[in-house]
């Protein structure tokens, strides 16, 4: 099992939201995923929680992005219940297993995420 914790201040994603627009968030986002947040009645806060949650993966892996995991590797969307859920895009870059949880919270100022990694043997 594997943890790994990411925030990020809403102000810098809203910066780079306005300067860039969709193609920012087509560097990191499945269109699924910037879909469900330009939806929300705060996109920033939930482009943030994605971004997080992204990041909070891929140190619970321990190879950060340029480790062979990508930002589309993975998606974060939602259940029926608005409950956040992590699919393997790319199921090559993770270990055989894998299941990994994640919670994103955030407020005013930044959003955090937390994502844990379990697997039949180690990840």
């Amino acid at each position: 099992m594997e943890i790994g914790v990411d925030i990020v201040e809403l102000e810098r994603i809203e910066r780079a939201h306005n300067r860039y627009g969709r193609k920012f968030l087509a560097k990191f986002m499945t269109q699924p995923e910037i879909e469900l947040c330009l939806a929300k009645p705060s996109p920033v806060a939930s482009i943030a929680g994605r971004f997080a949650a992204k990041e909070a993966v891929v140190k619970a892996l321990g190879t950060g992005i340029s480790g062979g995991v990508f930002w589309k590797s993975f998606e974060v969307l939602n259940d029926s219940r608005g409950r956040p859920v992590v699919t393997l895009l790319d199921k090559a870059c993770f270990p055989p297993g894998c299941v990994i949880k994640i919670s994103i919270s955030h407020d005013r100022h930044s959003a955090i995420a937390a994502a844990l990694l379990q697997t039949r043997g180690r990840c």
